[in-house]
Parts: C-alpha cells; sequence; structure tokens
C-alpha cells in the first residue's frame, strides 16, 4: 500500500495547470502499482484563433484568413475657405475737378434816350437840338429841322447785368448786342464799348454804320478769357448823323422831334461757360469718367466670376464744390440676382467744413462677372450739377475725390485659376496601434498590407498632397516614403500604398502604438493648364484611410511564450523525490497544422526568485506543407520522447512555473510567406512515465 500511495502522490505532484485546455477525461484514474508509471497528462487542441489577443481591430474572412484593419473616415480636412479667401479690397482713389460749367444765358435791355444823348454831345449841338425840340412843341407841328451830328461821343450808361452771377470768368460765349434805331433820324455811325462798372476794363467794342429810322442791327464779340462782372457801363464812344438835311429852312426835311425817342440796345449772353465766378450754379451735367478697380487677389490667381453670399461696397467722398452733385457709380459687371448691374446714386455735398463721408452698401447675393477682364472692375461714374439760388464761388480746380472699396466679402461659389496654394497639413496621430502584432507574436513582418487613403475632394481643383507617416519606437524612427497623391478636382480618389511604393511593412514591423501623420496640400500642381478651377462655400478636401493587414507574413525568430502552474505542495523537497522516482520521461505527440517550423524550450522557473532551475530543449517541429494557395495540406505529426537528466527532475519539482518559449519560422522565410487562418490547429498531447525505486 506504501507503493500505491507513493504512485498517487507523484501523480498529483505532476498534475499542473496550463494556459492550455486540458481534456481531463483522458486522465486515467486506475493504475496498478509496478516499476513503471505511465501518466498521461495534457491533450490539448489549440487553434490559432485562440492565441489571437482580444482585439476590435482583428476579424477573419470568410474562408478564416486573420486580418487586422483600421479604419477612420477623416483624418484630415482641409476647408475651401483656407484655400482661397477674398480679402478685403483696398479702397481704389478717383478724384475728378468740376472744371468749367455752363451758364444760363442771360439778356440786359437797355434803353438811350435822345434827351440823354443831348445831354453828352458837344455844347453848341447840343444847343441847337435842344432848341429843335422847343420848335416842334411850340409850333404845334411836332416837327423841326435836326441839325448834323458830327462823330462825337455820346456818354456812357451803366446797366446792371446778369442776375446769374456776380463775377465770372468766361473760358467761351459770345456777347452780342441788337441796336434799333428809334430817333427820328439816320445813324451814319455808331461805335459802343462795354465794360465792367467795377475796373473799367473792356469787354468789347461794337461798331456799326447806316441805321436807318427804326432799323435794327446786330454785333457780337467773342467772350473767351474774359472777366465779367454783373454791373456794366455801356459807352458811346462815337455817333454820328447826317441830320434831316442840309437846309434847315426846307420843311420838307423836318422830322418828329420831342426828346423821348430813344435807341434800343439788347445785350445777350449765350453759350457761356466759365471756370470760376461767384455765380448761381445753373443744374447741368457734370464730369463723367471710367476707372479701373483692379482686385487684390493671390499671385498668379485669375478669376472670373464670383457669386458672393455676404459682403459691403464701401465708397466714401469729398467735395470742395459748393453746390450739390449727384454722381452716379455704375459697375456693369456687379450684377444681383435680377441680373441687374450694381447703380447707386450719391448726393456729394461740401464736405470742406464735416470731413469725408463714408456709406456702406450690402452686396449680399450679387456677383462679380470677370468673364471680359482679368481681376477688374469697370466702374463708371457721372455726375449731375444741381442748381442753386444763391451766389457761390466757384472754381473750376473744385475737386471731388471717390473712394470706393468692398469689405467682409464672403463667397458662395468662385471661378477662375487659383494659381498654386499650398496648405499645410498640421500634425496629428492615427487612430491605430499596430503594436497589437506583437501581441500575437513578435518579429512579424507582413507580405501584403494595404494602407487605402480615401480623398473625398468636393473642391472643383485638382490637388497634389504630400502626406507622411512616421512611427516611432524606442528611438527608431521610419517614414512610409510613399508617393505624391495626385487628386482630381470634385471627385473621390482612391490612393493605395503598399510595397511596392512605400516601406509600409517597415513602418508597421516597427510595432509603434502612435503612428503621426503630416503633409501639405498644393493646388493646381501642373500649373494653369487652362482648366477651369471652382469653389464652392462649405467644400472641402476630405482625407480618411483604411489600414488593411491580412496576415500573410513572413516570420524570423517569432516568439510565443506559455506559462504553466506547478504546484507540487509543501512534501515535495529533493529528498522525497529521490526516495521515489527512479526516472523520469516525457513522451510528446504533436501535430502541427501551422504553416510555421517550431522550437520549444521549456524553462523550469521559481516566480518568487525569478531564477531559471534549469531547462529543456525540445527538438524542432517542422512546419505543415501548403498548396499554391498557401493553404495547409495537411498536419505534420511529431512523437517522441524526452528523458530528464537528475538536475531537471531537480528543477521540475522545485519549480512552481514552467515556461514554455516557443520561436517560430516561415519555413523558408527569405522567399516564403505564408498566410494565417483561424482554423489551423496545433494539437500537444504530452504523458509522463516515472520509474519508481521500487523496495524488496
Amino acid at each position: 500500500m506504501n507503493y500505491l500511495k507513493n504512485g498517487v502522490i507523484l501523480f498529483a505532484l505532476f498534475l499542473f495547470t496550463s494556459c492550455m485546455d486540458e481534456d481531463s477525461s483522458r486522465i486515467s484514474n486506475s493504475f496498478d502499482v509496478q516499476p513503471y508509471i505511465a501518466i498521461p497528462l495534457i491533450h490539448s487542441t489549440t487553434t490559432l484563433g485562440d492565441l489571437l489577443p482580444d482585439d476590435e481591430h482583428i476579424s477573419t474572412d470568410d474562408d478564416g484568413l486573420i486580418r487586422i484593419t483600421y479604419r477612420e473616415d477623416s483624418i484630415v480636412q482641409v476647408e475651401s475657405d483656407s484655400l482661397l479667401q477674398i480679402e478685403n479690397q483696398v479702397p481704389t482713389e478717383e478724384s475728378f475737378l468740376l472744371g468749367v460749367i455752363d451758364l444760363t444765358d442771360f439778356d440786359i435791355d437797355m434803353h438811350v434816350a435822345l434827351s440823354e444823348i443831348i445831354g453828352n454831345l458837344e455844347g453848341v449841338l447840343a444847343t441847337q437840338i435842344n432848341n429843335a425840340i422847343a420848335l416842334a412843341q411850340s409850333s404845334g407841328l411836332g416837327i423841326a429841322y435836326f441839325p448834323p451830328i458830327t462823330p462825337q461821343s455820346g456818354g456812357v450808361y451803366t446797366q446792371t447785368g446778369s442776375d446769374k452771377f456776380e463775377s465770372v470768368l468766361i473760358t467761351e460765349g459770345t456777347l452780342g448786342i441788337e441796336i434799333t434805331n428809334n430817333f427820328p433820324i439816320e445813324i451814319s455811325s455808331l461805335q459802343l464799348q462795354l465794360l465792367n462798372t467795377i475796373d473799367q476794363s473792356v469787354l468789347g467794342t461794337f461798331s456799326f454804320n447806316d441805321i436807318g429810322v427804326g432799323a435794327t442791327k446786330t454785333s457780337s464779340i467773342n467772350l473767351s478769357n474774359s472777366l465779367m462782372y454783373n454791373q456794366l457801363d455801356l459807352e458811346v464812344v462815337e455817333l454820328s448823323s447826317d441830320g434831316s438835311g442840309s437846309n434847315p429852312l426846307d420843311q420838307t426835311t423836318w422830322v418828329p422831334i420831342s426828346g423821348t425817342e430813344r435807341l434800343d440796345i439788347a445785350i445777350s449772353g449765350t453759350s457761356i461757360r466759365a471756370s470760376e465766378g461767384m455765380v448761381k450754379f445753373l443744374e447741368q451735367e457734370g464730369p463723367e469718367d471710367v476707372f479701373v478697380i483692379d482686385m487684390e487677389f493671390e499671385d498668379d490667381v485669375e478669376i472670373s466670376l464670383i457669386e458672393l453670399s455676404a459682403g459691403n461696397f464701401v465708397y466714401s467722398f469729398e467735395s470742395t464744390v459748393n453746390t450739390v452733385l449727384e454722381l452716379t457709380i455704375e459697375i456693369p459687371q456687379l450684377v444681383d440676382e435680377m441680373e441687374t448691374a450694381f447703380s447707386e446714386v450719391i448726393q456729394v455735398e461740401n464736405t470742406t467744413s464735416i470731413g469725408a463721408q463714408t456709406i456702406s452698401l450690402p452686396l449680399d447675393n450679387y456677383k462679380f462677372d470677370f468673364s471680359g477682364s482679368v481681376n477688374q472692375l469697370q466702374v463708371n461714374y457721372s455726375s449731375h450739377i444741381l442748381g442753386t439760388n444763391t451766389f457761390e464761388s466757384y472754381n473750376q480746380d473744385d475737386e471731388v475725390n471717390i473712394s470706393i472699396g468692398m469689405e467682409g466679402l464672403e463667397f458662395s461659389y468662385i471661378e477662375g485659376y487659383f494659381g498654386q496654394i499650398e496648405e499645410e497639413i498640421e500634425e496629428g496621430l492615427l487612430d491605430m496601434d499596430v503594436s497589437v502584432l506583437d501581441d500575437i507574436a513578435s518579429g512579424i513582418r507582413l507580405e501584403s498590407p494595404n494602407l487605402r487613403f480615401t480623398v473625398d475632394n468636393t473642391i472643383g481643383i485638382p490637388f497634389e498632397i504630400d502626406l507622411d507617416l512616421t512611427s516611432v519606437n524606442e528611438g527608431e524612427t521610419v517614414s512610409l516614403n510613399g508617393p505624391m497623391m495626385e487628386i482630381a478636382s470634385d471627385a473621390t480618389t482612391l490612393i493605395d500604398f503598399n510595397n511596392t511604393n512605400s516601406q509600409l511593412s517597415d513602418l508597421i514591423a516597427l510595432n509603434s502604438s502612435e503612428i503621426s501623420y503630416s503633409g501639405s496640400v498644393l493646388s493646381n500642381p501642373l500649373g494653369n493648364t487652362g482648366e477651369v478651377n471652382s469653389i464652392s462655400s462649405g467644400t472641402s478636401i476630405t482625407i480618411g484611410f483604411e489600414m488593411d493587414l491580412p496576415l500573410h507574413m513572413r516570420v524570423e525568430e517569432a516568439g510565443i511564450t506559455d506559462t504553466l502552474v506547478l504546484d507540487f505542495g509543501d512534501e515535495n523537497d529533493e529528498d522525497s523525490v529521490n526516495d521515489y522516482v527512479e526516472s523520469v520521461k516525457l513522451k510528446l505527440h504533436i501535430e502541427n497544422e501551422f504553416p510555421l517550423d517550431v522550437d520549444v524550450t521549456v524553462m523550469f522557473v521559481d516566480s518568487v526568485s525569478g531564477s531559471v532551475l534549469d531547462s529543456l530543449n525540445i527538438e524542432s517541429f517542422e512546419a505543415a506543407e501548403v498548396d499554391e494557395n498557401d493553404r495547409t495540406i495537411t498536419a505534420k505529426v511529431f512523437e517522441t520522447d524526452v528523458v530528464l537528466d537528475a538536475d531537471q527532475i531537480d528543477a521540475l519539482f522545485n519549480a512552481n512555473r514552467a515556461l514554455l518559449d516557443i520561436k517560430m519560422n516561415s519555413y523558408d522565410s527569405e522567399n516564403t510567406a505564408v498566410r494565417l487562418y483561424t482554423d489551423y490547429e496545433f494539437i500537444v498531447g504530452i504523458g509522463v512515465i516515472l520509474e519508481l525505486k521500487i523496495e524488496e
């Protein structure tokens, strides 16, 4: 019974727990006391899926192929507003001078009575004419002899001039005089001179000959460069007449004479334009012209159309003109929703005392059409001068200054060529942790990884994206070093990075828990090819990715460790083992369906001290063969016995842990990559044969 007890104790000593599943039904519950005891220890079936870590990114295909996938719909987003912004347009200034203005035509009527003329004639002649008037009145006949008038002055007569100005410098215009002879005698010659009363400057001289009784004659002069006041002197420089004949006694030649007869003089100013003066402004058209606003964009940007969602047209004016101007501004290329060109009438007043005046008008839903020009707006302006009822100072150099700008412009749509604009992609981290591969096994190098970037470009511009990924682990750095991504306008573009065009495998093999990205976006990488660019508000470039890592790989010295608990109890010391056990042999039955060569080392460990008491190297297990599709054909079966030496037996009984160090290699790692499927099995059966010491 002592032998049986010892055998049972030894059986219990070798019952240790494993991280592998045990099939306890296969362990025998009865045995005979004999020098050799065979104890079935472990029978486990492990699939590759059992060894995978719990990770949401690990999945299997329908055929069981294991793959790791990461996906993020948006890691980078470049908004259209950041690619092209319409800055506030620096105001364009335009000045114009009022220039010469039109004056109202004027008419001045003068009447010079014969009695006034007589008073300015030579003394004897004046007496003779006065006597004739007296005779005509006293005789009751009303007629008398009118003596001849030798050429002489007829006096100066003052007259108020035009009520449209006080003084004016005339640049062009005509001054005309119309003479109607209401004297009873023919005027042989008449010379008149028109002067400014204030300074006696001569405006013009008018000469007439042979003006019959009741006849009218006219004469005119050019008033260019004449300064004219509204108080005028009319001087009769010379007057002559043959009178009523040479014979005073010939009553048949006598004429009606009373002294009230007169010369009617009509003075008229027509088509007068003035450059300065004190005037009552005549309502009239003022200066008009065209100027160009150069819209300010980045270099090489050529805009053909801008549809605005918001913005303001800002203008200011200053004026030294002493009347109101209605200034009409028209921009044919700026149209509203009804296709009506922008037009605004501005009331421009004198701002000398109040300073510049600024007005802002909304441009919401307007659009700029640059199809007939390059980044330029044509501005037409015209002015209308309002009249005044009071005298105002005026000068042709009076100036109106207008300033036109645009602020707060926001577009809803733009067309044109937007140049090569580069936008930096700020550094960020991808939502992936490829260190999960290290949880499966170390030393994995993937054969066919694929990183697909999905670039959703809703902007009507082609782009070139330089995007690089960088992996860092323990001071070692690997970059993706893939090609530039050429992105079509207004389209979704898929770009794959793999081992043929990048260092993707090297980047993944670094097993970093963090992969960063950075780069830049360049618009129109080929320059201006004639393709029309377009941007709508709210559009963007969105970059997402999907990393597909099928476990199609090469494995070199990939390591997996497994820890088994050994619990022999406090009674098991070295002496007791030596008392009952002569030898220990392990019987191994292994079926390897993995397409990997496997080396196994068993280490007996004291977990308290952390020391390895001894180890056992088990021969290599050859990989299972695969077909042309990298699928295992049939499992490799291995059966072997391992005899433990005395030190290994002692280590086995004194250890509380058994550490299995498993090394795996592709069966031809330099040339062959293998695929791992979840249904691959690794079957392990371990039995122990004890040779007991039997006392006679």
